[in-house]
């Protein structure tokens, strides 16, 4: 019987426990990926994000925001930081395909160093995220205007 009920309390963790914790967002411009890299970096920097790694080949982008305002009474907790991923791939279809993935970590002073632990993506980069989706992701038929009648 105990067994039974350690396989149910197993099977009920496993079922309500985790998803995921980051955020996805993708768009497909009609952009080139290396104009839309170049757009997502740019607007990263108005956003106050430090780039950490870019790969010109891959037009890839990774990048960091420190954020000391969350408090929390641990006392091995430091702060959060926030965390994008952006990629731009050529599309089949001509356009290209933009993907922006958001995390936050929480960072702790632990005895081995600093620690980051994933959470809950915050706020704050699921706005970035989006910021970056609305102004690098659109796709120039938006642009295009209708013709009006009468010929």
């Amino acid at each position: 019987m105990r067994a039974h009920m350690m396989l149910g309390t197993l099977l009920l963790v496993g079922a309500c426990g985790g998803g995921r914790y980051y955020t996805t967002l993708t768009s497909s411009p009609s952009a080139a990926p290396a104009d839309v890299i170049a757009c997502a970096r740019t607007k990263l920097r108005a956003l106050g994000y430090q780039e950490t790694s870019f790969d010109q080949n891959d037009a890839r982008v990774t990048a960091r925001k420190v954020d000391n305002s969350v408090q929390r009474a641990e006392p091995q907790y430091r702060r959060n930081v926030d965390r994008l991923e952006i990629q731009a791939v050529p599309a089949a279809d001509g356009n290209s395909t933009l993907t922006v993935i958001g995390h936050t970590f929480a960072e702790y002073s632990t005895q081995r160093g600093p620690t980051e632990q994933e959470e809950q993506a915050s706020a704050e980069v699921k706005r970035s995220s989006q910021s970056i989706l609305d102004e690098c992701g659109q796709s120039d038929d938006s642009a295009v205007v209708p013709p009006t009648g009468g010929d």
